[in-house]
């Protein structure tokens, strides 16, 4: 199946019946279509921009019928259009500004350098300083490249949180409504699941994130030009960027400064040959390779600040498995946005970095947007082939079964990403008595003795856990520990673990609770023996060469957990937590453990104290109990992976 080129009828509402204009932007003297150009409407964050082809497609809210509809371009005059003279199908024609385009500009480093930090340092001045709520459109796809072949097709209404440009934290996004279709041949074809682009709005801000390329602390890295040019009808720097020879740096290309606020306006740029290599080291065990990548990120101005309106990735990727290259293309448009008293997005709504967009998203078939802002689209999304209207409908539309391997596949893949694991080292303190002696004899052949002087008054041990997520804020996991020197600190838990925002904005403090069932063994160390002959102990039989004792206790109950975590980056959080333990059963115990041969096959038992092959001292007094204990409470840190 071909992805088709639909043939969009232009056309605007006559005296507003609809709330759709549709139309097509294009050179006043070449009559050729203008891409990326700006469509909105004056003094509002409403707008959207034209595809390949110069199409757009516009939803005007009824109070802004006798507003002014807008349209601007790199290098063209803006052009004011008033919304209720609209009777038609609209074609637009931009007038290239001439004045002074790219001429070139002889200017200093020293000086050149100055100007972008002077940019850098108005980004707090020039960009919205207040956290915003913003309705968006999303639209990702993937294509072959040699034959325009779509494969997969995706589009989303995103809700936003944004935080002030006073900072880089992240925001959230939630997704409203999605759809997608898919080529049947997209799961042979490709094995890869994309993630992350749902946040795109966020992750591809430029400015927001403070990307190296405009950062003065890069700037030793770049090599800077500047000429002048003409943005959205306005004066602007065009500085263009390269890397310097063995800097390492990972990007190469150009972006807009607004002659009179110094603001990012416009970027275009892609990755340099060392951005590539870093790329491909991160598609290496994916049989893709990056053959070129291309980023576009635009800004408008409303009053005096600035917001994101668009921004777009495109890759070109070689597929060794099927020999192929494949495009895959993401791209973001700001419909509208709210800057009074915004709040952040619920935490079970937010989109997470992980979320596999296309595996939740409804069928193309089964949804009708027809009365939404969206990006018209075109050839630069996954078609170039051409069909009338009605075959156009009818493949976009066509429904496709999905096999079982693929299921499968997504079952799968939903199984992993809801999977975590952490790594944490906990501590707590002990109480021991001063002095020990003890005498094992499990045989007549047999005799381990030892009496040692206590002083240490603290435990350590590492753990792991893996959990499953069975929604955003519940999970069930196994915990696992093993101690740090020479005491024995031993831990297996079942539990279950639920977790919320305490801070939802910026980067986000969530508390996290648990409660587990959970399996102990502690005690202080005796000695390590040499071991000549195998015997029986616990129901096991001892045979390695070398054996190690503890005296401790042998524990079971439930523990109560609470702390708090906060993501770092991508997959990995840290978290600060304690924990108190009920005891519901405790034994005394001589521990033994086997301290040689494979460490996997080696041998783990207990006994009673009170055996007849174990003679005890505390202080000498002789005694079937210990004094030895742990503290029922522990603290422990540690860092989360996840998918």
């Amino acid at each position: 199946m071909r992805l088709i080129s639909l043939l969009f009828i232009l056309f605007a509402t006559s005296a507003f019946s609809q709330t759709i204009i549709s139309g097509k932007v294009s050179d006043k003297s070449s009559n050729k279509a203008l891409p990326g150009s700006s469509v909105f409407i004056k003094d509002n964050y409403w707008g959207t921009v034209t595809n390949n082809q110069g199409d757009f497609r516009i939803k005007i809210p009824e109070n802004y019928r006798f507003g002014k509809l807008c349209f601007s371009s790199i290098g063209y005059k803006t052009k004011e259009v008033s919304l209720d003279k609209i009777k038609s199908s609209l074609k637009v024609n931009l007038q290239k500004d001439t004045c002074d385009l790219n001429e070139v500009l002889v200017m200093p480093k020293d000086t050149l350098l100055a100007l972008l930090r002077r940019a850098y340092r108005k980004i707090k001045d020039n960009y919205l300083d207040e956290d915003t709520r913003m309705k968006g459109f999303y639209r990702e796809t993937f294509f072959l490249a040699d034959s325009k072949e779509y494969l997969y097709f995706g589009e989303a209404l995103l809700d936003i949180f944004k935080t002030s440009y006073k900072t880089s934290s992240a925001g959230q996004v939630k997704v409203l409504n999605s759809r997608m279709n898919k080529h049947p041949m997209y799961d042979s074809l490709s094995r890869i699941m994309w993630y992350g682009g749902l946040l795109r709005s966020l992750r591809g801000d430029v400015v927001k994130r403070r990307k190296e390329f405009i950062s003065p602390v890069a700037f030793k890295d770049y090599k800077y030009s500047i000429s002048k040019s003409v943005i959205d009808g306005r004066k602007a720097y065009k500085i263009e960027f390269l890397p310097q020879k063995d800097s390492g740096a990972s990007y190469k290309g150009a972006f807009y400064l607004d002659e009179e606020t110094l603001a990012y306006v416009y970027f275009d740029y892609s990755r340099s040959k060392n951005g590539e290599k870093k790329r491909n080291k991160e598609l290496f065990l994916n049989e893709l390779k990056s053959l070129a990548t291309q980023f576009k990120v635009k800004y408008l101005k409303n009053g005096n600040k600035y917001y994101l309106a668009y921004n777009s990735y495109r890759e070109q990727l070689f597929n060794s498995r099927i020999g192929k290259d494949l495009i895959s293309v993401d791209e973001y448009l700001t419909k509208d946005i709210s800057d009074t008293n915004a709040k952040p997005i619920d935490y079970d709504e937010q989109v997470q970095l992980r979320d596999v967009f296309y595996l939740e998203a409804k069928n193309y078939a089964d949804t009708d947007w027809k009365d939404e802002t969206i990006l018209v689209a075109d050839s630069a999304v996954n078609k170039l082939m051409t069909y009338n209207t009605t075959e156009a409908d009818t493949l976009l539309k066509k429904k496709y079964a999905i096999p079982k391997n693929i299921r499968f596949k997504r079952k799968l893949i939903d199984i992993l990403f809801r999977t975590y694991f952490d790594l944490d080292f906990a501590y707590t303190s002990t109480t021991h008595p001063s002095n020990i002696n003890l005498s094992y004899t499990p045989t007549a052949e047999h005799n381990f003795a030892n009496s040692k002087q206590i002083s240490e008054s603290h435990s350590f041990s590492y753990g792991m856990k893996m959990g499953y997520k069975l929604n955003r804020k519940m999970d069930i996991n196994y915990y696992s520990s093993e101690s740090i020197g020479k005491y024995l600190s031993e831990k297996q838990s079942f539990g279950i673990a639920y977790e919320t925002p305490i801070i939802n904005r910026g980067r986000q403090l969530l508390m996290m609770g648990g409660v587990n069932y959970f399996f102990f063994n502690s005690g202080y160390h005796i000695g390590d023996f040499k071991n000549e002959r195998s015997f029986r102990a616990g129901g096991k039989k001892i045979r390695a060469d070398e054996i190690g004792l503890f005296v401790g206790k042998k524990k079971q109950g439930i523990s109560l957990d609470i702390g708090l975590k906060t993501k770092l980056h991508g997959g990995y959080s840290i978290f600060l937590s304690g924990a108190y333990q009920l005891n519901l059963s405790e034994r005394d115990r001589l521990f033994i453990r086997e301290k040689s041969g494979f460490i996997f096959a080696r041998k783990k038992t207990d006994i009673s104290l009170s055996d007849s092959s174990v003679k005890y001292f505390e202080n000498g007094m002789q005694t079937i109990k210990t004094t030895f204990d742990t503290d029922d409470f522990y603290l422990k840190a540690g860092i989360r992976f996840a998918f």
